[in-house]
């Protein structure tokens, strides 16, 4: 009998990504959408459900659940609380009140729910939460309603760095500015990241639920390197065979594009990439992490170098027409 599983998110980036893998694990998948996609794997069984307004049908007979669905964009900081803090809390009550599952409840969070830190100083878990926009402190909400029930159902939280690989539309947004032979430096100083292929997200999310460890645990997931923007820009621009100049923008100037993005997003009631919150979470020095946790606890090995990642991914990007 195969192993029943569910998960949030599963037509996004990352989502999309597990629940290919869970597939080919041999895993019974089933995904919580508010309608059915046309392009879905014809294996994949659906709930209808909406995370965005609460209405979410009984959750029974589940091993596993990973909800990896969330707001990383959004046209008030309000909706981020309501999607990412609110939907997390209406889903694990439901699976509560639905009996429990035999397996963990895994949660997808982010570096930005633990706040940036110093290019000397990677972020370990015991580190108190820092976030710095409304964003980070949804995922932090989100993480903190997973924790009031760690009790009642076997919970892990990963943080992952920032994830690319193939569709991925928001480090997208940088590519493509680097494939004009652009890098956009907003103030002073060098800015630093830690990073993590999408696939690797993946295997550490399956590790996350089938290992032993204590509930309530959270584990910081990168490739365990720490690299400067310009490193980064250098080896985009290098694969895609273009030199790259670097483009000095004062910080009051980023600001107000920021500001005027922001309001043309909500006369069209859509989101935009570049909001004054990115700009406060792009200034800081570094958004970097310890990986030590992850390795011992979970076994986590990352496998992809960041070089074959990028490969990969421009690749893809190319193929598919989106660069």
């Amino acid at each position: 009998m195969m192993t029943r599983v569910l998960v949030t998110g599963g037509t996004g980036f990352i989502g999309s990504h597990l629940t290919e893998r869970l597939l080919r694990e041999g895993y019974e998948v089933w995904l919580l959408l508010r309608r059915r996609r046309q392009w879905l794997p014809p294996q994949v069984h659906i709930v209808k459900g909406d995370l965005s307004t609460g209405e979410i049908p009984e959750l029974k007979g589940f091993h596993h659940v990973f909800h990896i669905a969330g707001l990383t964009r959004a046209v008030k900081p309000e909706d981020f609380f309501r999607v990412n803090a609110g939907g997390t809390e209406v889903l694990i009550k439901k699976i509560v009140d639905s009996g429990g599952i035999s397996g963990r409840f895994i949660y997808l969070s982010s570096l930005a729910a633990q706040g940036p830190t110093t290019r000397d100083r990677p972020l370990k878990e015991e580190d108190p939460p820092r976030p710095v926009s409304p964003y980070g402190e949804s995922k932090l909400q989100a993480e903190r309603a997973c924790l009031l029930f760690k009790d009642r159902l076997p919970v892990g939280i990963l943080r992952p760095s920032a994830v690319y690989g193939p569709r991925d539309d928001y480090m997208l947004e940088l590519f493509k500015v680097i494939a004009r032979g652009v890098l956009p430096r907003v103030g002073k100083g060098e800015r630093w990241i830690s990073l993590c292929y999408v696939d690797d997200v993946v295997e550490a999310l399956l590790r996350a639920a089938e290992r032993d460890y204590p509930s309530g645990e959270v584990f910081l997931i990168s490739d365990g390197r720490c690299y400067s923007l310009q490193e980064l820009a250098d080896m985009v621009a290098s694969f895609l065979g273009v030199r790259c100049r670097e483009v000095r923008v004062p910080v009051r100037l980023a600001r107000a594009i920021a500001l005027l993005g922001e309001a043309i997003g909500r006369l069209r009631g859509k989101a935009v990439a570049f909001s004054r919150n990115k700009l406060t979470e792009a200034l800081q020095e570094a958004w970097i992490c310890d990986t030590s946790k992850a390795r011992r606890v979970l076994g986590f090995e990352p496998r992809y170098p960041l070089a074959e990642g990028l490969k990969i991914t421009l690749r893809w990007y190319r193929e598919a027409g989106w660069l």
